[in-house]
């Protein structure tokens, strides 16, 4: 501060406080230091597996309903196949008692499908036919069942 004429004059000396500066350099350097630490404990090789599967996509995997395809074949009879498994053409109680038995059958050799069934039938069958499979699918094991259908 400047003081009149005549008078002292003398000047404040202008000063910084360093103090928090020094704090907040310190406060960065440990911060940089953790971090450092944190980046050098995860440099470390893993294998993974090439495909790799949630549980919900196992799950969904393992829950694959039995299929039963229908397909029609000559002299009014139907063609049934139960999985991969092929029937032989048949009519009547002779295919309820084979689709009771193949459902049974592939119910017990794949456990995982949960005891539902998926029914797909071609458009060209009549129900008639169709109720013969259904009573036999009522007969096995089967606790539920899909009935696979196309909307036109």
């Amino acid at each position: 501060m400047l003081k009149t004429p005549g008078k002292k004059q003398f000047l404040e000396a202008a000063s910084f406080d360093m103090t928090p500066v020094i704090d907040v350099v310190f406060q960065l350097i440990i911060f940089f230091m953790l971090v450092s630490q944190f980046i050098a404990a995860e440099q470390f090789k893993v294998r993974v597996p090439d495909q790799i599967k949630t549980a919900r996509q196992q799950e969904a995997v393992e829950k694959v309903p039995l299929t039963i395809t229908v397909l029609p074949a000559p002299e009014g009879k139907v063609r049934c196949a139960v999985g991969d498994e092929k029937l032989a053409p048949l009519q009547g109680k002779d295919l309820t008692r084979l689709i009771c038995s193949a459902v049974d059958e592939s119910l017990t050799r794949h456990p995982a499908s949960g005891n539902t069934v998926r029914l797909r039938c071609d458009k060209s069958i009549a129900f008639g036919q169709v109720k013969y499979i259904l009573s036999g699918i009522a007969q096995s094991r089967a606790e539920n069942l899909d009935w696979a259908v196309q909307s036109e």
